[in-house]
């Protein structure tokens, strides 16, 4: 048994052509995403400082960091004597240090217009990943590789300005702007999204020649979405401001799933799931696949590999913070969003009638721009009676 994770602080799930993007090129992903399984609604634990901190606890993000399942994948690691490393781009993170490898290192790299495209931090990322995964001295089973990046950067000249294009066929002439709104421009963004899609393509060639018929699970994911798109205002020139940190660009991430030679999962092939996950998923997720005899998850936290065998309950909704004190509570048909809430239960009240609350129509209202909470106070109150009011609700109960 090994597992390859490639995870990302942030990315934009809809520049990507598997979650419906038409105009970024993103052909590797979305071979992966076809033989495959996408999410369609995974969500954030926490949109916004060590957003990755959901990955290492398995915890959500009102919960006691010493909680029943901080250690679970810790405890993983060292029962099943999984053989576990970990590369990433830049400073190596505090949740990163957490969780126990056996190596975890940082690499750098060029970035900007005058690097090469095979020297950027996530193109030496891949490259050490598949130098990792072909060592000798790492061929132990089971194993665990773990790749983790920052996300899009500015990417070199050549994939900067791909899509130059098709936004100077809408009038914009990109060249001539300064290089600080230039770097920003969603044409830019998706260059270094193309740019990524090719190094992953790399690393997943790399692993498809080197499987030998060992069940493997690929795992392609992030803490966080992007607000790379936003939507024209009625002055010219202008954009719309993010509604809310947990609008559904910043909440919403790519996760994509790929299974190989494992006859568990042979129908999981151009898979789509809408069922709600979350990032927090993930420590299950993994203990599933290591360890299926494991003892039964927390109703919160729960195997992505369940769920695509639908063996557990469809969520009804899950909710999300930012940490700030803004909450959110999202469903197949709404999102809910409190801004800066009191959830002291003396306030509780007074919290569902306030006009910071937030309610979108979803899949509708894509860019979170017509509130309809006035409209269905009643569908506001439900939603944010779903928010735990103290810390053993928010850990769910024990099982």
């Amino acid at each position: 048994m090994q597992a390859l994770i490639i995870s990302f602080d942030s990315l934009a799930a809809n520049s990507i052509g598997c979650y419906g993007n038409e105009w970024v090129e993103t052909p590797h992903w979305d071979r992966l995403a076809a033989s495959g399984a996408v999410f369609d609604l995974h969500f954030a634990e926490t949109v916004g400082f060590q957003s990755g901190m959901a990955w290492a606890l398995g915890t959500h993000w009102r919960s006691e960091l010493e909680s029943r399942n901080s250690g679970r994948l810790a405890a993983l690691l060292k029962l099943q004597a999984i053989a576990a490393r970990m590369i990433v781009t830049g400073e190596i993170q505090p949740w990163q240090r957490m969780i126990p490898f056996d190596e975890i290192r940082s690499i750098q790299g060029h970035e900007g217009l005058d690097a090469a495209p095979q020297e950027t931090p996530f193109a030496n990322l891949v490259k050490a990943g598949i130098e990792t995964w072909n060592d000798s001295a790492f061929q132990h089973q089971p194993r665990l590789l773990w790749l983790h990046a920052s996300g899009p950067g500015i990417p070199p000249i050549g994939f900067e300005s791909l899509y130059f294009e098709d936004f100077q066929e809408r009038g914009q002439e990109i060249a001539e702007l300064d290089e600080e709104t230039r770097s920003q421009h969603p044409a830019v963004y998706a260059g270094s999204v193309s740019l990524l899609d090719h190094w992953i393509g790399e690393l997943v060639a790399n692993l498809e020649a080197r499987l030998a018929g060992e069940p493997t699970l690929v795992i392609v994911m992030a803490a966080t979405g992007h607000l790379w798109q936003q939507i024209k205002t009625g002055r010219p020139g202008t954009l719309q401001s993010p509604s809310s940190s947990l609008c559904d660009q910043l909440a919403r991430t790519p996760l994509v799933l790929k299974i190989y030679h494992d006859q568990r999962f042979e129908h999981v092939v151009s898979l789509r799931s809408d069922r709600l996950v979350q990032t927090t998923d993930l420590v299950p997720t993994l203990i599933d696949w290591f360890a299926p005899q494991a003892s039964p998850f927390v109703p919160l936290h729960r195997s992505w590999l369940r769920e695509l065998t639908e063996e557990i309950p469809a969520r009804s909704s899950l909710y999300y913070g930012d940490g700030a004190g803004t909450e959110a509570v999202r469903t197949r048909r709404w999102l809910c969003i409190r801004e800066n809430g009191d959830t002291q239960t003396s306030n509780r009240e007074q919290s569902m009638r306030s006009s910071a609350n937030a309610l979108y129509v979803k899949p509708e209202d894509l860019w979170d721009v017509d509130n309809v909470a006035s409209q269905h106070p009643e569908v506001v109150a439900e939603l944010l009676q779903q928010v735990p009011e103290n810390e053993s609700q928010r850990r769910g109960p024990a099982k």
